[in-house]
């Protein structure tokens, strides 16, 4: 056929196939491209039509194969082209319409929640009468005829729809998940996070609730898989429902964008009380020397990062003391704790702990408390900066050494009179600081939390706020002026401390 000819019969069925188009992209716009590219794609085969009796059939086999290249494409996904010419058979456009609209109506299906999806495959395809369909679930007949009736609704709805899979079918949020308990270990409940689908189920309905078919197309999973997983997160009081089949999470998340809002209020408004805090420390340095611990000879600088860790963990407790933090829900069985999710690979940065911040026994008679502040690099970090042949060494030298040992190494006595006595009132006011930055991140957290998680705000921080603040806590002393950078490449912010007498084999007095 020629080409004025294909074109009048193009333009007499210009409304069918617009109506077509709409019928497929509901948008008014992205018809008007569909129907475009069929009508680029009918001219340009034009040439190989030799029938004008099977027109029609060519003309709608071009529009089905069209229309599936631009789903395709829309999708981001290459296709391979079919080819476009036509035997005279009208059988090929029934085929490819009935293959697409197969597909669709199988994409439907696995979008439907649990009740109307069982109901629906028990009535078309195991041919159960309603009345058995009743028996076979347990609920009435009439709501098996009000499950299959909304069925046939949302079914004849969706299949008329453009569905786009969202982000997190093919880039999996990132969340990490975090319990801190007192009771029995539960493996199952520790295992749920180490698979990426209930982190990921969690992250998405964490600001907004969601229907499971809400969730299967943003996760890309059909919603029979995802059922399981949901009820075991909702057995764990992890998800709640909100009603209309929509669940939302139950748990905390700390984002990125909250901690970056935090940390820049936290160094505006706490430098300066941290500024008066170090300074009385160091006022009070001289009478910390004059108890002849090793490595008392040290000078300031070092000697400040050596009590400083040692230091802020005490002011953390003073302050917990008093506030008596609770665990606020029960996790499972006995076991008592906060949850809470984090959202972003926590690297290492001036703002972070990166290798470790805790206690560590280093042998039989020798402890460490130490943080590897990430302000002061790898050079300074006693966990990750040192061969442990090179730490052993140091450690040995500060045991066995004098006032010029390399790190200070304190007695029980010692570690009593420093931090039970000289320095309380610092210890003191160490506690009304982190009150002040514990109530600081509340603030700002309850601006980044949806309010069905409101109410366990305060708890999750104050179990958590050392830990979370520990690397800001180095860059906030950094920033004071007091103390600063570490020249050599000793590590720094170690507090050495005996735990049994050599002589002996008892716990020092």
């Amino acid at each position: 056929m020629n080409q004025q000819t294909i074109a009048s019969l193009v333009e007499a069925n210009m409304k069918t196939l617009f109506a077509y188009a709409l019928n497929r992209v509901p948008v008014k716009e992205d018809a008007e491209d569909l129907a475009g590219d069929i009508i680029a794609a009918i001219l340009q085969s034009a040439p190989r039509l030799k029938n004008e009796d099977a027109f029609y059939g060519w003309f709608w086999a071009i529009a089905a194969n069209t229309t599936k290249k631009y789903f395709r494409k829309k999708s981001g996904f290459s296709v391979v082209e079919l080819e476009e010419s036509y035997s005279g058979n009208d059988d090929l456009t029934e085929t490819v319409v009935l293959k697409e609209e197969i597909a669709v109506l199988r994409r439907e299906l696995s979008l439907l929640s649990k009740e109307y999806r069982e109901c629906t495959l028990a009535y078309y395809f195991d041919e159960l009468s309603c009345r058995e369909i009743s028996e076979k679930f347990g609920i009435s007949v009439e709501m098996v005829k009000y499950y299959l009736y909304k069925t046939r609704r949302m079914l004849k709805e969706g299949m008329t729809m453009t569905r786009e899979y969202g982000e997190k079918s093919y880039r999996p949020a990132v969340f990490h998940f975090h319990t801190i308990f007192s009771g029995s270990f539960n493996r199952e409940y520790q295992n749920l996070f180490t698979r990426k689908l209930p982190g990921n189920i969690l992250y998405c309905a964490y600001y907004t609730p969601m229907t499971v078919s809400e969730l299967s197309l943003e996760l890309g999973v059909s919603a029979v898989y995802l059922e399981d997983e949901i009820e075991l997160l909702k057995t764990y009081d992890l998800l709640t429902v909100t009603g209309n089949g929509r669940v939302q999470t139950k748990l905390c998340i700390f984002t990125e964008a909250f901690d970056h809002e935090f940390y820049h209020a936290a160094e505006e408004r706490f430098t300066g009380r941290l500024c008066e805090i170090l300074a009385d420390v160091k006022q009070k340095l001289p009478e910390i020397r004059k108890l002849n611990f090793r490595g008392c000879a040290m000078e300031e600088n070092r000697l400040m990062w050596a009590l400083y860790y040692k230091l802020i963990c005490e002011g953390c407790s003073h302050w917990k003391d008093f506030c008596h933090v609770e665990y606020p829900r029960v996790l499972y069985g006995d076991a008592k704790g906060v949850v809470y999710g984090v959202d972003y690979e926590e690297g290492e940065g001036v703002y972070s702990s990166n290798a470790f911040a805790g206690y560590y026994g280093l042998n039989e008679t020798t402890a460490a408390n130490f943080a590897d502040f990430g302000i002061l690099g790898e050079k300074n970090a006693f966990g990750s900066g040192h061969n442990w042949a090179r730490l052993s060494e140091l450690v040995n030298q500060s045991r066995t050494g004098n006032t010029d040992a390399p790190l200070a190494y304190f007695t029980p006595a010692q570690v009593d009179r420093i931090y039970g006595d000289i320095l309380s009132d610092e210890i003191t006011a160490l506690g009304d600081f982190y009150r002040e930055l514990t109530d600081c991140a509340a603030a700002i957290m309850k601006n980044h939390t949806p309010k069905s998680v409101a109410d366990e705000v305060d708890a999750v921080l104050r179990s958590t706020i050392f830990h979370r603040t520990v690397g800001l806590m180095g860059k906030l002393a950094v920033d004071t002026g007091e103390m600063k950078q570490p020249d050599d490449d000793l590590p720094a912010a170690v507090f050495l401390f005996e735990t049994k007498c050599p002589e002996t084999g008892v716990k020092g007095d």
